[in-house]
């Protein structure tokens, strides 16, 4: 019997349910235009801004010199993912969202980047009744603080959300409507998380015990439908198999259980099909989290006319490029996941530059 791997991951934390206000209209500013084939000297510094009655600190990445810039707020995705996409969950430091913060620098643009709620520096407190809206907070938060920014043009501001980041991304983009000049899906899905978390739990209990399977498939979906209606569920009853108990216990863990029922419910497609801004959607075809047809287009069609959809040939969930094959990198799902951040590891060339044409295209002068 092959090992079973559970690759799927929840976040934890979460707060208000009252969005933060929306900005008023600013006055137009000339845009610095965005060279894909720049290489500009680049600064970083430590920041923190305001989200409700939360502090929260990141790093801010610019050109060195010059402006105003076009900007971004990088969303991170599930678990303990830090600004930088490093995780305790996986080894080395050699994480996404720094190297994508610096390569946007490059090429004309600042990036803020941060600290969810309760991950690395952000030491936001959390009840039993915080909702997934914090993450909505923080992101309007960021928002705020990039419009006082004297090197950043404050009608050329996208959202980018990375996995499970493209739904708080999407979420901040429905608050701030017009207010952002784009939004950005980074391997993010197109079904909810419940549906997300089976299907990554099939293609690995029919490997591991096929025998098992559908048995185990029916109980999990039943106990994760029990839960979003607001039902008690006991992990040991779902399963006997420990680290299926140990993801189910998290999902239904009594102190997150607000914020997890809103986070794996959220359908992500019927909420972009509501943006009026452009949408840039993005996966890797070697992605083994989120899939290109299930996900990606999914999300592309829902945004429909707005839509730009780019799926990467060699590219991971993590943007990084990648030789194996699909097959090669489903058969070893704990190196598969343990390489993401190996420090050999380098951005997608193609993904890079795809996203900075578009954030070229599609900013405002």
């Amino acid at each position: 019997m092959r090992r079973l791997v559970v690759v799927a991951v929840l976040a934890a934390c979460g707060s208000t349910t009252k969005p933060m206000s929306t900005p008023v209209a600013v006055a137009h500013v000339s845009v610095t235009v965005i060279d894909p084939a720049a290489s500009l000297e680049i600064a970083s510094e430590e920041v923190t801004f305001p989200a409700g009655a939360n502090t929260v600190p990141g790093t801010l990445v610019r050109p060195a010199t010059g402006g105003p810039y076009a900007a971004v707020v990088l969303m991170a995705g599930s678990g303990p993912t830090d600004r930088d996409w490093n995780s305790p969950l996986i080894p080395s430091k050699n994480g996404s969202a720094k190297l994508l913060a610096e390569a946007l620098a490059k090429r004309g643009l600042v990036v803020l980047r941060f600290d969810k709620a309760m991950v690395g520096a952000n030491k936001s407190s959390i009840t039993g009744a915080t909702t997934f809206d914090i993450y909505r907070d923080e992101g309007q938060g960021a928002l705020a603080y990039l419009r006082t920014r004297r090197e950043v043009a404050p009608a050329a501001l996208f959202l980018a959300g990375h996995s499970e980041g493209g739904i708080h991304a999407t979420r901040v983009a429905l608050v701030e409507g017009d207010h952002v000049a784009g939004l950005v899906l980074l391997s993010a899905g197109g079904r909810s998380m419940r549906d997300i978390m089976l299907s990554q739990l099939e293609t690995q209990l029919r490997a591991a015990m096929p025998q098992q399977a559908d048995a185990e498939l029916a109980s999990l979906g039943t106990a994760f439908n029990d839960f979003l209606a607001g039902k008690p569920v006991d992990p040991t009853k779902v399963t006997a198999i420990r680290p299926l108990q140990q993801l189910v216990g998290a999902v239904v863990n009594p102190a997150t259980a607000t914020l997890s029922r809103g986070l794996i419910g959220f359908e992500t497609a019927p909420a972009v099909a509501q943006l009026h801004v452009p949408v840039f959607v993005y996966n890797g075809q070697k992605d083994i989290q989120v899939d290109p047809e299930k996900d990606a287009k999914v999300l592309a069609a829902a945004a429909g006319t707005h839509a730009t959809l780019f799926l990467a040939p060699d590219a991971d969930h993590v943007l990084k490029h990648e030789d194996k094959t699909l097959a090669q990198l489903r058969g070893n799902l704990v190196q598969t996941q343990t390489d993401y951040n190996s420090p050999s590891r380098s951005l997608d060339d193609a993904t890079v530059n795809a996203l900075v044409g578009w954030l070229r295209d599609h900013t405002p002068h």
